[in-house]
């Protein structure tokens, strides 16, 4: 069993003030030789303020035997929700060697201190098949650009010998093997092995073709960025100025490139349109005014530009003594005068937490008015709450009003419509916490249906302590806990995504996953599981 080293003091990151911050780590790679040089990702996740972020210093926080960590080399990247710190770190020895899980300390909103923590991260250090020196290594030039890791999930509308084929061929990496697929994620795969074996043209054309189809994208422009290095031999390559400054423009396919041009030319010969058109209607409106009488126009104003029809809503829930699943509709009703058409309802709730609309809301439907003048339409929207509630919540109905309108005793006939948004009065709701009785033990707190859970691995074929990259993908219709993961996960990935590491160290397969979920359409407790992949073992 290998100890993992014990984190005395957090790492400070000064100036960095957010709330709820996630973390993860991992390396480009986990199976290398000793002192292959390999780049550390830590990524922080939440809303936060990094401007003023600057790596902070990493070495002196992992074992000097085990790691060789270098503090000069980190560089940061931002994203949307997102801070991303990249080291180059170097294993020292042969083994299965673990970076410690990294403690780091911020500021909460109000000036507190918190801490977040990354994943540890194994990796197996084989024995170097050249005799390097290792203080000719720490002089190595800085390492070459990398594209994006292998992705390992199928797409979507595989047929079962497709599937096979793609096992295959994520089991055996090449271009070639790669190249037989049409998918994003598959011309992605055979761009970054174009890399692997120097073919720098391919990886390019690969990935202009990608980007004309699909438009630019962080991974192609990683894969990119890696090929030109080759190409150069520059790992500080940058790529070409015009790709840097067209980025609002080539994140667009050919499609939305098309769109954009030649919506830009149209949209210029409109605005002139457009203004020819309302130079005439200005001019008839002089006309009309020179030769109606003071009176009719004045009337003609008022009854065209006359306000917006009165329109008043509510919402009801269908029924009481709801639970955590139960099925109902939200009643709305909106009462407007006789001759006023609606349309295009909108429904937005004051606080939406764990609420689901689980099917079309119902067409409108005419009711009677307590007042002559009006009439009440209602409509029907089925929801369902997936957590517990307890509170008032009010509703923003919003829609289009359509009326005739006639003006100087018939002269003009027109028909107006107009924009509405009506806030209603808070409804008290309560959702019932599911029952205890018949709960399970492990219980996971998801309540969804058409859950489905998948696990691919990076690796199947292996050698005794190869490190394998399990990543586990949830698909559902529901509620997750927040911070949820499955069994023995690491760290969340994309959306319904999270990895794990499993050491090849003799286990025949990979662990099996199981998931308690309660099923509202079932009204039952219910497990799915996944896991259990065999491994085989080769001889290095």
């Amino acid at each position: 069993m290998t100890l993992l080293p014990i984190i005395l003091a957090a790492i400070q990151l000064t100036g960095v003030t957010g709330d709820k911050l996630r973390a993860r780590a991992f390396f480009d790679a986990n199976n290398v030789s000793v002192r292959a040089p390999l780049e550390l990702t830590i990524d922080f996740i939440g809303s936060a303020e990094f401007a003023s972020l600057h790596p902070p210093a990493l070495s002196r926080s992992v074992a000097q035997s085990d790691w060789k960590l270098y503090d000069d080399s980190a560089k940061t990247s931002t994203y949307s929700n997102a801070r991303r710190l990249t080291y180059r770190v170097r294993p020292l020895r042969e083994g299965v060697l673990w970076f410690p899980s990294l403690e780091f300390e911020y500021s909460g909103p109000s000036g507190e201190k918190r801490l977040v923590k990354t994943n540890a991260i194994p990796v197996h250090a084989k024995p170097s098949l050249a005799a390097g020196n290792a203080e000719m290594d720490d002089a190595d030039e800085p390492r070459m650009p990398q594209p994006d890791e292998l992705i390992t999930t199928p797409p979507d509308g595989l047929s079962e010998d497709d599937l096979f084929a793609w096992r295959k061929a994520c089991a055996r990496p090449s271009a070639d093997a790669f190249a037989a697929f049409d998918s994003t994620e598959a011309k992605l795969n055979e761009a970054r092995c174009a890399i692997l074996e120097g073919d720098w043209k391919r990886a390019i054309d690969v990935c202009s073709r990608l980007e004309w189809r699909t438009g630019q994208t962080p991974a192609i422009e990683h894969a990119l960025l890696a090929a030109l290095a080759i190409r150069f031999q520059d790992p500080e390559v940058e790529l070409p100025i015009w790709r840097q400054v067209g980025r609002p423009l080539l994140s667009y396919g050919w499609l939305g490139r098309f769109a954009i041009v030649f919506g830009g030319a149209a949209a210029f010969v409109l605005v002139f349109w457009l203004l020819g058109r309302l130079i005439r209607a200005l001019a008839c409106l002089a006309l009309i005014a020179a030769f109606v009488p003071t009176a009719n126009a004045q009337m003609f104003t008022m009854n065209m530009f006359s306000d917006a029809p009165e329109i008043s809503a509510r919402v009801d829930v269908s029924r009481p003594d709801l639970q955590v699943g139960d099925a109902f509709d939200f009643i709305v009703r909106l009462e407007a005068p006789k001759g006023v058409s609606l349309g295009q309802i909108q429904l937005t709730p004051s606080e939406s937490f764990g609420l689901k609309q689980i099917g079309q809301s119902s067409a409108l439907v005419e009711e009677p008015s307590a007042n002559p003048s009006n009439v009440v339409m209602r409509m029907s929207v089925p929801v369902r709450y997936d957590v517990p509630f307890k509170g008032c919540v009010a509703f923003t109905v919003s829609g289009m009003s359509t009326i005739r309108r006639v003006a100087n005793g018939g002269m003009f006939n027109f028909t107006s419509s107009t924009s509405f948004s009506r806030r209603t009065a808070p409804l008290d709701i309560e959702i019932r916490p599911l029952t205890s009785d018949g709960q399970p033990a492990d219980f996971s707190g998801i309540i969804a249906d058409r859950l489905r859970l998948f696990e691919t691995l990076d690796l199947r074929t292996v050698e005794t302590n190869d490190v394998v990259t399990i990543t586990y993908k949830l698909e559902h219709n529901g509620y997750l806990p927040e911070d949820w993961m499955p069994q023995g996960a690491a760290f969340g990935w994309d959306a319904g995504e999270w990895r794990r590491y499993l050491v090849a160290d003799g286990v025949a397969q990979t662990p099996v996953v199981e998931i308690v979920y309660y099923d509202p359409v079932a009204k039952s407790y219910r497990t799915i599981t996944t896991g259990g992949t065999p491994l085989t073992y080769s001889t290095p």
